[in-house]
């Protein structure tokens, strides 16, 4: 195949020789709709000269130059389009480079050479990364087009994103240039046109104080920055392209546009990823209608508490393993129960005591019990949750009374037997048999040959470590947290009798102190070894590569997969010393006067607490061990079916289906979008089954704080601590920060993969960074001129996309001005 190819010999068929920008720019010209003429560098020179440091070779060189004779030469624009480029997953954005104003044969064969390299740069992977694009097999094409030298440019979104009616056009425009717009440097010009008619329906001056040129960045005089750039003819014109181009492709279109000379100019027409607010409130719709099937006769309360802490937001595939096997009543964790006594619910044996709201776990208060018993002896005090939602944050279950009492007391009894004698013989029998024969079985697995496996006896062997993992041996790990629960119960019982119950609960923080996991599973010491060089990187590895961040995400990597992730790693604090649990133990036995028999009770669940707090981390880490055999099986169907990380947004269930050859690409991608929607929806911590609407209604701005406005560019709220940066070549290694910067050039997108949301001085609705930051997830606000200046970093910041307004927690501010002023 040519290695340069004008746009008049492009087809369908060229796809991965082009990318995804180079075959959308073809067809739109052969269409007869306005490209400027131009043609792409093929990946066959990239895959050709990308091992020879990336450098354009004679032949290649000799062949550009004709092609740029043939345009006519001049300025040009040229631009990166990789293979994974505008496809209906990720639009990938801005992401790779775009040069303009390229004119002559070397400066041309620097451009070439410069986009070849932007497919490797930090933005590109982590934006890769975080939409699940696998980097095997990416290749880049670059597009050289002849450079339209602007009046006017910008972008037009064929579907509204923030129109819920879906008969909207989006356009946002300015002086010169689009450049100005896709990268935020300007609040743009914003108008709502209608598709049909191309009548205006709403249109919004920006601040237009600078534009971009061929020769780069200029100031735009006083009297033009708040001037609309576009006549109501003009934008008639863009609605009629825009309709052109949806008809052509038959879907919603991302359009980059210019206008010179008084001509209409298409430069790009992509896929729009992102969900506009018709798309938003369906799956909020359906979110709500499907809570309100599971609401029960009594009421049911949902929190976001305890599982959220270890798994926030769990990809499809996640969830149906941990809910559906771990957590179920026919799983592991129904399993360990009936090993106590207790009887769970039979219509719990697949399900858990958890439900996904907006993509997060949230206890479910009415159901969880019912892992005990059908008819549990004690539930959780819902109407009083009712009134006094912050206590459903840290539930707790009512003490039965009366008859009930009694009636649950035999099935008690059995169970504080089993429980106790578990509690002084089970520790030993799971170090020294259970862990040993599921260590030995997890290693044989390990070295398992999967060439040697097709696709269905692969999927066999992946449910088969799914039920070895998940359910017989957690049936087992997960006993330590029961038994070190039973210890703790019957202490915080005897010390808050004799001593009340914020005493008891501030002894237990002592007692519990100095737990530890045992030597081969004590991850928080291998790390302060590695931090202090006393524990080399392969050591570490070889015993704790198995874990990693979020890692009961099997989406997320591992650190055995992602070493270099472990420069980043900081030494936890080593346990402060202090008085020992023996000492704690003695003066509160005295305190409580305690008679010999029950100081001796107490001071066996004093150690049992210790042991069973530090066998709980023991267990995890090796169940870790047979959830990374369960990930390895998934990466490789991943492989072999091609879905780019795909495979975690499936479910078990459809493996079959797989296997069999059908197509499950679509299902995919319909999945990751519904996934960062609900992820965007605002969810209150606590759901009442009588007021599920507050799903997505907006909270009230936080107490004493101060509210901003600016333009609504991504929907959803989020809350955390300000990052305020002025550069995107600061890092962080901490997660759940608002960024706050200055515009949404595509260089700070690393910064957007931790981030919860966004806050920008300038930018616009369809700025490339405004759209990363809908693909993301991330609620996003810009048009607040000098916003780094108001904001501090480290105060609690809130951000409501959909409002546009951003509140500032004004206590924290005040402070953060103290401590300046200091």
């Amino acid at each position: 195949m040519s290695e340069v190819l004008p746009f008049a010999r492009i087809t369908s068929a060229d796809a991965g020789a082009v990318g995804g920008k180079g075959l959308s720019l073809a067809l739109t010209a052969a269409a007869g709709l306005p490209v400027p003429p131009g043609f792409c560098v093929t990946t066959a020179a990239y895959r050709r000269l990308a091992g020879a440091r990336g450098q354009i070779d004679s032949t290649l060189f000799d062949a550009l130059v004709t092609a740029y004779r043939e345009l006519g030469g001049g300025l040009v624009a040229v631009r990166a389009s990789a293979t994974a480029e505008d496809g209906a997953i990720a639009s990938c954005a801005g992401q790779q480079e775009t040069i303009l104003g390229v004119e002559g044969a070397e400066k041309l064969k620097s451009a070439v050479e410069q986009c070849w390299r932007s497919l490797h740069t930090d933005r590109a992977r982590a934006y890769r990364a975080r939409q699940g694009v696998d980097e095997a097999g990416l290749a880049m094409a670059v597009v050289v087009q002849r450079l339209v030298d602007a009046d006017a440019a910008g972008v037009l979104f064929t579907r509204d994103p923030l129109d819920p009616t879906g008969t909207l056009v989006r356009i946002e425009a300015a002086w010169g240039l689009g450049e100005a717009v896709v990268s935020g440097r300007v609040t743009p010009d914003r108008f709502q046109v209608e598709r049909d008619t191309g009548n205006v329906r709403d249109r919004q001056p920006g601040d237009k104080r600078v534009q971009i040129g061929p020769a780069g960045e200029q100031a735009v005089p006083a009297d033009r920055q708040k001037r609309v750039c576009l006549t109501d003819e003009q934008l008639k014109e863009l609605a009629d392209l825009g309709r052109k181009v949806e008809a052509l492709y038959g879907n919603g279109r991302d359009i980059e546009w210019a206008i010179a000379d008084g001509k209409v100019w298409l430069l790009q027409a992509r896929p729009i990823t992102t969900a506009g607010a018709s798309e938003r409130a369906r799956i909020r719709n359906a979110t709500i209608d499907r809570l309100r099937n599971l609401v029960e006769p009594g009421g049911t309360v949902w929190s976001r508490v305890h599982l959220i802490e270890v798994l926030s937001e769990p990809t499809p595939m996640t969830w149906a393993l941990v809910s559906g096997k771990l957590l179920s009543g026919g799983g592991g964790t129904g399993a360990m129960y009936r090993d106590f006594g207790f009887r769970p619910d039979p219509a719990l044996a697949l399900t858990s005591g958890y439900d996904l709201i907006g993509g997060r776990p949230y206890l479910n208060m009415s159901r969880e019990p019912r892992l005990e018993a059908a008819k549990p002896l004690a539930g959780y005090p819902l109407g009083t949750y009712k009134s006094n939602p912050h206590l459903a944050l840290d539930p707790k279950r009512d003490t039965p009374r009366g008859l009930r009492k009694w009636l649950g007391l035999f099935g008690l009894i059995r169970v504080a037997a089993r429980i106790t004698s578990a509690s002084k013989q089970f520790a030993d029998e799971f170090r020294n048999n259970t862990i040993p024969t599921f260590m030995a079985e997890v290693d044989r697995a390990s070295a398992e040959d999967f060439s040697t496996l097709d696709s269905p006896a692969l999927a066999k062997w992946f449910q088969t470590w799914v039920d070895r993992t998940l359910v017989v041996f957690a049936r087992d790990s997960l006993k330590p947290t029961l038994l070190a629960q039973f210890s703790w119960q019957v202490l915080e019982q005897q010390i808050g009798k004799a001593l009340g119950p914020e005493r008891a609960r501030s002894i237990l923080a002592e007692l519990s102190q100095g737990a530890k996991p045992d030597p081969e599973a004590d991850l928080a010491g291998a790390i302060r070894d590695l931090a202090a060089g006393t524990r080399s990187r392969d050591e570490f590895l070889r015993r704790f590569g198995h874990r990693g961040p979020n890692e009961m995400e099997l989406a997320a990597r591992r650190w055995a997969e992602d070493p270099l992730s472990l420069a980043i790693l900081s030494a936890p604090s080593p346990p402060t010393s202090g008085p020992t649990a023996v000492d704690v133990l003695s003066r509160v036995a005295g305190e409580a006067k305690w008679n010999a028999y029950l100081a001796k009770s107490m001071a066996g669940h004093v150690e049992r607490l210790q042991t069973y707090l530090g066998l709980r981390e023991t267990g995890k880490h090796h169940l870790m061990r047979g959830y990374g055999l369960i990930r390895r099986a998934l990466l490789e169907l991943d492989r072999r079916f091609g879905l780019d990380g795909g495979i975690f947004y499936l479910t078990p269930e459809e493996l079959p289906d797989l296997v069999a050859g059908k197509d499950l690409k679509p299902l995919v991608a319909e999945r990751r979008k519904i996934r960062s929607i609900e992820l965007s929806l605002e969810v209150p911590p606590v759901v009442f089954g009588d007021d599920l609407e507050a799903i997505g209604r907006p909270l009230p701005p936080p107490t004493g704080a101060e509210e901003l406005t600016g333009i609504a560019l991504s929907a959803g709220v989020a809350e955390g601590p300000a990052l305020v940066l002025t550069e995107p070549t600061a890092t962080s290694t901490e997660s759940g920060y608002i960024l706050v910067c200055s515009s949404t050039d595509p260089a700070w997108v690393p910064l957007f993969v931790n981030a919860r949301g966004l806050v920008m001085e300038s930018g616009g609705t369809l700025s490339h960074g405004a759209i990363v930051a809908r693909e993301f997830g991330l609620p996003a606000v810009a048009g607040l001129p000098g916003v780094q200046h108001v904001i501090k970093t480290g105060q609690r910041v809130r951000v409501d996309g959909g409002r546009g307004t951003v509140s500032v927690e004004v206590q924290s501010r005040a402070r953060s001005e103290a401590l300046r002023a200091e």
